[in-house]
């Protein structure tokens, strides 16, 4: 009985921000967030961040800065940080964060990590000496469902790396070197490739995350796709909620959308593009978790909690809304 209670009442609180957001537009470029927004979490993947001359370049990272307050973005995950750091452009990123704070206070500027090796490294180096403009989350760009690669081999060590930096004092030290970093896992598919979905890889990730990003790819992905196929949303957003309830744990999660336009998953550039179906950002989240609240497809959504969703990709997004 309090399980319906708690549910009907996420339904009826859902539905009148739902409402909201329908009467209020985002485009708002005075540092603030717009009225009636729904999601918590609204990302943005900055695939050129460091290859387009944007760090570094005052100009650019200024026209990044602007146009992520104007499409009310909350969380940006900055793409090739080990690169740049091998590169010597410690202070330059330092620099960029410290910024990026102070124009958008609400901001959160997260790495992106290709793996635990070099890349890690690298942004294990930028936490040492200094202790500023550290970054608010680091996430994954390790893809062990595909090739040759595998969870316990390519994705389990790397969860060891981020747990070591937000739990692990380093020697010497009494705390963590950035105990305040989320863990954000970039998940396509739960499993190892050629094997169904894992039951234990789904709880591995839900056990070590703060946020899972799980793809929403398909056309049409701003409703709630009925395919039945292993990695579906809904097969993977079920058995997410199937650990979490084993687990008696909590599973974030961050959908995200595509609108890499030569991509070869489906993607819905149309959907937002000005000169096309021409919806902000948060409209597809919006319609998105309307169908996902009246779905009766997925169950234990008491263990899910759908705190908002992802772009990929930037500079596909930039052409979209310029």
């Amino acid at each position: 009985m309090t399980k319906n209670i708690k549910a009907l009442s996420l339904k009826f609180s859902r539905y009148l921000l739902l409402t909201t957001v329908l009467l209020f537009s985002c485009d708002d470029d005075d540092d603030t967030i717009s009225i009636g927004l729904l999601a918590e979490h609204r990302g943005i993947y900055i695939n050129d961040f460091y290859t387009a001359g944007i760090l570094g370049n005052s100009a650019l990272e200024d026209d990044l800065l602007a146009w992520v307050d104007v499409n009310d973005f909350t969380d940006i995950y900055l793409y090739n940080i080990g690169s740049a750091l091998g590169d010597g452009l410690d202070n330059d990123l330092r620099t960029f964060v410290d910024k990026a704070h102070n124009q958008i206070p609400y901001l959160r500027v997260s790495f992106v990590s290709a793996g635990f090796g070099d890349s890690f490294t690298e942004i294990e180096g930028y936490h040492d000496g200094r202790k500023d403009n550290r970054p608010d989350g680091i996430v994954s760009e390790i893809e062990f469902w595909n090739g040759s690669m595998n969870f316990a081999d390519n994705y389990a060590p790397w969860i060891d790396k981020v747990n070591d930096l937000k739990f692990t004092p380093p020697p010497g030290e009494t705390t963590p070197l950035n105990a305040g970093v989320t863990r954000q896992f970039y998940i396509g598919k739960i499993k190892d490739p050629g094997l169904p979905p894992s039951l234990a890889i789904a709880k591995e990730l839900v056990m070590h995350h703060d946020e899972i990003f799980l793809t929403n790819y398909h056309n049409d992905a701003w409703l709630l796709s009925s395919s039945t196929l292993e990695n579906s949303i809904v097969n993977k957003l079920n058995l997410l909620a199937q650990a979490g309830m084993e687990l008696n744990k909590e599973v974030n999660i961050v959908i995200l959308f595509n609108v890499f336009q030569s991509s070869p998953s489906p993607e819905i550039w149309d959907y937002f593009s000005t000169t096309g179906m021409d919806n902000e950002f948060e409209d597809a989240f919006v319609e998105w978790s309307n169908e996902y609240d009246t779905s009766a497809d997925i169950i234990n959504k008491e263990f899910l909690n759908i705190k908002g969703f992802g772009i990929y990709r930037y500079s596909d997004a930039l052409n979209a809304r310029p």
